[in-house]
């Protein structure tokens, strides 16, 4: 229990209580279980990481002429693109359009949705045989790569649409307005998307490739080779690999503080997506906030500044970087450091809140690449194709993951990669995927 009756401690002893730190060790063994629950959930055993199987292989992926149907399916947005790889493979925009996610602007079923997907695809219906479908909710992908829904976030008011087929739902919508209905559709989500869309462009250097979302949420995907992939006997008979979506932000296999614990009880599915209230954007702020009420008790701050830590009504991962750029910014966090020691303690705690989310991100992200095999060779590094705003924002922790990176993954471990962006990965990424051959 931290806060003892009065005494006072300083924001490092306060860390060190607290247990909010990231040695060598812990990377050491978070390495280690993070490539156990990842073997237990390539069998098919009980996994904290689910593991899903793509049934894409890099390798294999055609780049051709023919034009390519897009979809991406956003909470906020749905992309409807028409692409096609030019004579250098890469593939462009020939038509775009973008409208709100359908269930974002009133309530629709099953049929409605699909409907509403169909109308939009109508207009370039008869210009190409294939649907790449980015699609950023849980969904089970089918072996012939079409993907069954399992549930929508519930910012969208959807009814029914858990357990439909997305390619089957669109073929039949699509059919009912009296339009071509035969397209084969090949569903993948965003860190799928932003891996592939990354090949695509051939962003990065020669080396295999390998997708990272660190945004609101997390996750990671990788090709695994086939006779690793025992839950699927199919795969485990073939050669070469498949891309394997990790669903990262649920690893479970880590010690958490007593603070961590008392965060998670507060929000919406306790004891589930360890991995990504720890490190995620959409928890960043609070839990951040809960460390520093904590801290306040125990006395790392002024009195004055342990009033205005009381007060805080909320944190969010935008006040916290708006901190870090002006620490004189008026913003959430100005009044608890407007004092030069509360500054200095709070500094200090932030620094230690993103040296472990670093350090948890490395760990997870050498796991991955020693497991593969791909990223033993210096002169072809892997490209690790990277997405999302805490990545590229968030510059605590970035400097603190790349350093952790360089340190401990390619000077310790002999694991080289580098860290690569694709231009809108989910278009790019979702073509490329349409054209694959199961």
């Amino acid at each position: 229990m931290i806060g003892n009756g009065g005494e006072e401690m300083t924001a490092r002893e306060f860390i060190s209580a607290s247990g909010l730190t990231a040695t060598r060790e812990d990377f050491t063994r978070w390495v280690a279980d993070f490539r156990e629950e990842m073997a237990r959930g390539l069998a098919g055993e009980s996994s904290s990481l689910r593991m899903i199987p793509t049934y894409l292989s890099a390798e294999a992926l055609p780049r051709r002429g023919e034009p390519v149907i897009v979809l991406d399916a956003g909470g906020t947005n749905l992309r409807v693109a028409l692409m096609e790889f030019g004579s250098d493979g890469r593939p462009r925009e020939s038509w775009f359009q973008t409208v709100p996610m359908l269930g974002t602007q009133g309530k629709l079923t099953a049929e409605e949705f699909y409907d509403a997907l169909a109308k939009l695809v109508a207009p370039v219906a008869e210009r190409s045989r294939h649907i790449g479908f980015c699609f950023s909710f849980p969904c089970e992908i089918l072996p012939n790569l079409d993907g069954k829904v399992l549930h929508l976030d519930k910012e969208l008011e959807t009814e029914g649409m858990e357990g439909t087929v997305l390619g089957d739902g669109l073929r039949a919508a699509l059919a009912r307005l009296g339009l071509p209905h035969r397209h084969r559709v090949v569903v993948i989500n965003d860190t799928v998307a932003a891996m592939l869309g990354a090949m695509a462009q051939r962003v990065g250097g020669p080396g295999a490739y390998m997708g990272f979302i660190l945004g609101t949420g997390t996750n990671l995907c990788a090709s695994f080779p086939n006779g690793h992939i025992a839950k699927v006997p199919a795969l485990g008979e073939k050669p070469g690999s498949t891309i394997v979506n990790l669903e990262s932000g649920g690893f479970d296999k880590l010690a958490r503080t007593g603070i961590d614990l008392a965060f998670d009880a507060t929000t919406a599915n306790p004891g589930s997506q360890v991995l990504e209230k720890l490190i995620s954007g959409a928890y960043q702020g609070p839990m951040i906030l809960a460390y520093l009420r904590a801290a306040a008790r125990a006395g790392a701050f002024t009195a004055p500044g342990s009033e205005a830590a009381a007060r805080l009504e909320g944190l969010t991962a935008r006040d916290v970087s708006q901190f870090l750029q002006d620490h004189r910014d008026p913003g959430a966090l100005g009044e608890l450091a407007r004092q030069p020691e509360d500054r200095e303690a709070v500094l200090t705690i932030l620094d230690a809140f993103f040296r472990r989310a670093a350090r948890l991100t490395a760990a997870t992200l050498c796991a991955v690449l020693a497991a593969t095999g791909q990223a033993g060779d210096p002169d072809k590094p892997v490209n690790i194709a990277a997405e999302g705003t805490t990545f590229y924002r968030c510059h605590s922790l970035r400097e603190h993951l790349l350093r952790d990176m360089e340190e401990l993954g390619a000077r310790e471990l002999g694991l080289y990669c580098r860290f690569v962006q694709g231009e809108n990965p989910n278009l790019t990424g979702s073509a490329l995927a349409a054209l694959a051959e199961v």
